[in-house]
């Protein structure tokens, strides 16, 4: 996959060199409406000149004619034109959704100071906001070439009035230009703001039900109130910049107008010019008024444009410095080592995925290989390093695939729809999703799964189609005790965000989710956190069992899983990592055994 975008200006280069297709038939299409617009003041007075004043009635009929041609080719001009440049516009911000979309899903990690909020945000109303550049563009160069042809005719039908116009016009752009850069500021701001407050108000809907049970709901109106007041004080400032520069815009084009206006009047009393001349000069003066404001507010509407572009590239620069998918191997080895640095008071570890299993290695103790048919329990004092050996292990699974390995995170996420889609991830119907991403922004295909080792196989479980889920998968996972207390089974609608389910039964679902994927090696982190013992400790030993022909890494401190695994690694807080069995650990004697029972006491 290509590096993202280094800056806004170069996202946007980017975005118009891939829509020229729409693009230079759009622009060519309005410049055309522009041109005839430019010209229906010169065909006014030209009726004036050859029907009106010699009252011809055969030259008037051909005059009519001809104006209602213009007229036709005009419209023409202007509807297929605002069609392909919009056109452009909608692909190109769908493009860059997806492309946001697919960063974010196939980083292994969001940035620190990235939220999800945020991120939706820059996902969709920035990307709307820098695909505008195509509609500012087509009608931006339209109006510069309208106001180039209403110069010439112009100067054709009075030199000194033409010249004029010539130099008095650029001088206009280039004050209005001026201020250009500071409303792109005050527009980056302003998105920044309206991103914080979109998380701002994602975090508090998630915890909404938390909050009222808390009797919260004060402090959450204050806390969002600030942000939101943030971004509204921010819209404000971009607004007064934005007005501003078309004041200032307006102003010098009506200086402009005023100045060409007095030329020609005089000119038309000294007898210099005729009447039908007089007609098409103040016709076109007046049409300049229109394309000489637009591309007033089109400076300020770019600016606000490129100030979104440079926040998409950001993002999208920030995501790719946390994904290796390109520098990591796809077959067995080492993968390469993760851009986020292990913490630095922890020794390092690092769990590389292989054909044969895993091997867990580190800076303070010697390689300890995981075959194939095991369930392997870690259990890190450290979170910080906990979070590191998922890290690493997540980018691991960005090249291999799925069906080879699974990280599944702690944090637990349900879709809106039923408890089937949100352990199969489709849509319950017999074929997944297929519709095509498009080829700017496809990501690059994933390596082949590897060949499975002699004598392994992924996990063995029923066979299953389209939205089935296997009993063994449901049973294993706890989610069959789920589906007994609802009506609709299987089918059953979760909520957004499962807010209709309990946090055991949002695990569970989960859990059954990754069973379901039949990955060759599986990881999971603290799966059953909020179930109870009992239910635990029955999980523990058929997940052991569901899969004695694969490999399961569980990072976890619950006895329930760590009596249920074939070895155990504990890493101490700042002390080498030891192997054994759970009951080994916690009978061993000295500094290590103590350690080890106060872990997992609870």
């Amino acid at each position: 996959m290509p590096a993202p975008p280094s800056s806004g200006r170069t996202l946007l280069s980017r975005a118009l060199g891939r829509r020229l297709r729409l693009l230079l038939p759009g622009v060519a299409s309005l410049s055309v409406w522009q041109v005839c617009e430019a010209l229906v003041p010169v065909a006014i007075g030209v009726v004036v000149d050859i029907a009106i004043i010699p009252r011809s009635l055969p030259m008037l009929a051909v005059a009519v004619a001809g104006i209602a041609l213009l007229f036709t080719v005009l419209s023409f001009g202007y509807r297929f034109g605002a069609r392909l440049c919009n056109a452009a516009r909608e692909h190109e911000a769908h493009a860059l959704r997806v492309e946001v979309s697919h960063a974010a899903l196939t980083s292994p990690d969001l940035p620190p100071d990235r939220a999800s909020g945020e991120v939706l945000s820059i996902a969709s109303a920035d990307a709307d906001l820098a695909a505008e550049v195509f509609a500012h563009l087509g009608r931006g160069v339209a109006a510069l070439l309208g106001m180039i042809v209403a110069a010439v005719l112009l100067v054709l039908s009075d030199a000194v009035t033409g010249l004029l116009v010539l130099v008095a016009v650029p001088i206009g752009l280039v004050l209005v230009a001026l201020p250009g850069r500071a409303v792109s500021e005050k527009a980056g701001a302003q998105l920044a703001a309206t991103a914080r407050a979109a998380n701002s108000a994602a975090d508090l809907m998630r915890g909404l039900r938390v909050i009222k049970a808390l009797g919260g709901s004060a402090w959450a109106l204050r806390r969002f109130r600030a942000t939101s007041d943030e971004a509204a004080v921010a819209g404000v400032a971009t607004g007064e910049r934005s007005g501003r520069l078309s004041g200032v815009g307006a102003l010098v084009m009506s200086v402009v107008l005023a100045v060409v206006l007095v030329v020609a009047g005089l000119r038309l009393i000294d007898g210099q010019m005729s009447v039908g001349a007089l007609i098409a000069i103040l016709g076109m003066t007046a049409f300049l008024t229109e394309p000489m404001r637009a591309l007033a507010d089109i400076v300020g509407l770019t600016a606000r444009s490129h100030g979104a572009a440079s926040r998409i590239a950001a993002l999208l620069t920030d995501l790719e410095g946390t994904h290796d998918a390109r520098e990591a191997p796809a077959g067995p080895g080492p993968a390469a080592p993760p851009h986020t640095a292990p913490p630095r008071t922890a020794p390092r570890v690092s769990i590389t995925a292989h054909e044969s299993g895993l091997t867990v290695s580190g800076d303070a103790f010697p390689s300890v290989d995981v075959p194939a048919g095991t369930l392997v329990c870690a259990l890190v004092d450290d979170d910080a390093l906990a979070h590191y050996v998922l890290t690493v292990l997540t980018s691991q699974s960005r090249v291999l695939g799925p069906h080879h390995l699974l990280v599944t995170p702690h944090a637990v996420d349900l879709f809106e729809g039923t408890i089937r889609s949100n352990i199969t991830m489709s849509s319950g119907t017999d074929t997944a999703d297929s519709t095509a991403v498009p080829p700017a922004t496809a990501p690059t295909p994933a390596p082949p799964t590897p060949t499975p080792a002699p004598g392994t196989s992924p996990a063995k479980r029923p066979a299953t189609a389209g939205g089935a889920v296997a009993p063994a998968v449901l049973a294993a996972s706890g989610a069959q005790e789920v589906l007994g207390l609802v009506v609709d089974g299987l089918d059953h609608r979760i909520q957004e965000l499962g807010g209709n389910l309990s946090g055991g039964q949002r695990q569970r679902i989960a859990l059954a989710r990754a069973l379901h994927a039949q990955s060759r090696i599986l990881v999971l982190h603290e799966p059953t956190t909020a179930v109870d013992a009992v239910t635990e400790a029955r999980i523990a030993a058929d997940i052991a069992g569901l899969r004695r022909e694969a490999v399961t890494l569980v990072v976890t401190g619950s006895p329930a899983f760590l009596a249920a695994a074939d070895s155990v690694v504990y890493v101490p807080a700042g002390a080498p990592a030891v192997t054994g069995t759970h009951s080994e650990l916690i009978g061993a004697p000295g500094v290590i055994g103590d350690a080890y029972r106060e872990a997992v006491a609870r």
